[in-house]
């Protein structure tokens, strides 16, 4: 069935939380998801903590592909599980005392949060019917590391093309704060080379904001999440391609990569060539000398 998520915004001090069912990661981590709406919204109200919490946090890990409750020390990240979940959740292991008292933490604070849900007002807050979109304006920027990425810029870099859907984009927060295994699901297909999968969780329960004007001592990073196919057809009818029918992105040529699921290693950079038939295009990934 694959690993199912919930996104949770909590403001530790005041006990509020915002948590949303987001089915698949995949699913709806998108610049026109209702759950990136309902998170950009309140983030540009106030700072929150945010978590994008995939069910693999429950589970024994020994491979160590994802993280689970045991891996997480900080109380601040143990409050961003007990927006969710509670004692049921879990088995007792009666070899780890640690992990015990972490349960009992979490379901201690689970029913001291004040639950609210934001989707319709940021439906509207974003002209939601019209745009489809969130705002790709401003900065958002961690608090916990001082940090921050241009929101402009990521969307420009990271715009894709879907018939369905129009432009969009993956948007930022759902892979920078997941606890782990969604962006595996997310770029299975493959990914363009200019994503930077590297600081995917990186940012998982810290204090986030967006704002307006970026702080003196904050230091923007470069950050996109962007996958092969989407942008390729995006790049295809916005750059077109070159004399040997490879497709542009803006001078350079668009090329892309796959991920070792067990190493998140890239494996094989190939440039896409783009056969225009009779009413179809032929997209084919042609590996890259």
């Amino acid at each position: 069935m694959g690993q199912m998520f919930m996104a949770c915004a909590y403001d530790i001090e005041n006990k509020i939380c915002c948590v949303i069912d987001v089915d698949k990661f995949h699913a709806n981590c998108y610049s026109y998801s209702g759950a990136v709406s309902s998170i950009h919204y309140l983030l540009r109200q106030a700072p929150y903590r945010v978590m994008w919490i995939g069910e693999y946090v429950r589970m024994e890990n020994s491979e160590k592909f994802y993280k689970n409750i045991s891996d997480f020390e900080k109380e601040e990240y143990l409050l961003g599980f007990s927006t969710i979940y509670n004692q049921e959740h879990f088995d007792f292991d009666e070899q780890d005392e640690s992990y015990n008292q972490k349960v009992s933490f979490i379901t201690q604070n689970n029913k001291l949060w004040n639950r609210i849900s934001v989707w319709d007002i940021s439906e509207e807050y974003f002209d939601w019917k019209n745009t489809q979109s969130v705002k790709y304006e401003g900065y958002l920027i961690n608090h916990s590391k001082k940090l921050a990425v241009d929101l402009a810029e990521y969307y420009q870099k990271s715009k894709s093309y879907s018939k369905n859907i129009g432009t969009y984009a993956v948007d930022l927060i759902p892979p920078l704060t997941e606890t782990g295994g969604g962006i595996d699901i997310l770029f299975f297909d493959g990914l363009s080379t200019k994503t930077t999968e590297n600081i995917a969780t990186t940012w998982c329960g810290d204090l986030l904001q967006i704002v307006d004007e970026l702080p003196e001592d904050y230091k923007i990073i470069d950050c996109c999440f962007i996958e092969c196919k989407s942008r390729s057809i995006y790049c295809y009818f916005n750059y077109g391609i070159n004399s040997e029918c490879f497709i542009k992105d803006g001078n350079d040529l668009f090329s892309a990569v796959t991920l070792s699921i067990k190493s998140r290693k890239r494996i094989s950079p190939r440039n896409i060539k783009a056969i225009e038939g009779d009413g179809y295009i032929d997209f084919t990934p042609i590996l890259v000398p």
